[in-house]
């Protein structure tokens, strides 16, 4: 369901955990989107994430949890935890691995937060979280099309 702008970037999409844990499950998906949202914060292509980068970006790929909203001070506190937790070679850049690392563990906590009943949600294009509904979306259409018994054709109308 599209908000009422055509033009708007803001897509209202019910969502529940499995929406998100079924998404970060899928590894290859989950894989080629982390490398993706790694590139675009990579700005310089060197392979790694300062600090600096992470602050320019990150808030993009997950709108709407507060991150872009909170303090400067209380962004530093963030960054400092994301690398000690996630800088698993302490050399003061987030790469690659550590990059879907942490975007797992972020996602798992969102789909945590969300629980299991489906809540209606604001998503904007390329998210994480709207692309974990794009994710169940293509899953539940697959799963339709395998589901079905074969179509019969008829004066070019399928059914």
């Amino acid at each position: 369901m599209k908000s009422s702008s055509s033009s708007s970037a803001v897509v209202i999409h019910a969502l529940n955990n499995l929406t998100v844990t079924g998404f970060v499950e899928d590894t290859t998906t989950f894989e080629k989107c982390s490398k993706e949202c790694f590139g675009k914060l990579d700005v310089d292509g060197q392979g790694g994430l300062s600090r600096e980068k992470l602050r320019a970006g990150f808030g993009k790929l997950l709108p709407g949890i507060g991150y872009v909203s909170q303090p400067k001070d209380e962004i530093n506190v963030l960054h400092d935890a994301i690398f000690e937790r996630f800088d698993a070679d302490k050399n003061g850049v987030i790469d690659g691995q550590e990059f879907q690392t942490l975007l797992a563990e972020t996602m798992l906590a969102v789909a945590r937060g969300i629980g299991g009943s489906p809540v209606l949600v604001a998503l904007e294009h390329g998210s994480l979280l709207m692309r974990a509904a794009e994710h169940e979306k293509a899953r539940m259409w697959a799963s339709c099309y395998i589901n079905r018994p074969p179509k019969t054709h008829i004066k070019d109308f399928y059914i």
